[in-house]
């Protein structure tokens, strides 16, 4: 079963996420965080298959967040969830790393569809 980690600040959304993806048999939920910081920290003792990272928190931002645990593990797999669609701030993001973005606005199945395509090591952008 896939590990996720679901990193944003609004609880309900996480709870959501965990809902969705526990119920659908997509992963299981072994942490979520409200924020970069605690992300970081939660990396010292869980390792997932996959990130769900929101960009706008408080503190540090989706992006440096998402920056910081590349540089301490590499092989992480983060896509970003975000209610943004500007190309640029995409650009940025597949800069620093990240697997895949999707927007915040998209239903059930484009969410497991771009789980899926990033956990089999490919590229999402939408």
């Amino acid at each position: 079963m896939n590990k996720i980690i679901i990193v944003d600040d609004h609880s309900l959304f996480r709870e959501s996420i965990k809902l969705l993806i526990e119920n659908e048999n997509i992963g299981v939920v072994i942490a979520e965080a409200p924020n970069g910081e605690d992300f970081i920290d939660l990396l010292q003792t869980n390792i997932p298959d996959l990130v769900l990272m929101d960009i706008e928190m408080p503190g540090m931002n989706g992006l440096e967040t998402t920056k910081r645990a590349l540089e301490l593990y590499p092989e992480l797999r983060i896509l970003v969830l975000s209610m943004f669609s500007e190309n640029a701030i995409y650009d940025t993001f597949i800069k620093a790393g990240a697997k895949g973005c999707l927007q915040k606005t998209c239903g059930k199945l484009e969410l497991e569809n771009a789980i899926s395509v990033v956990l089999n090591n490919q590229k999402y952008f939408y």
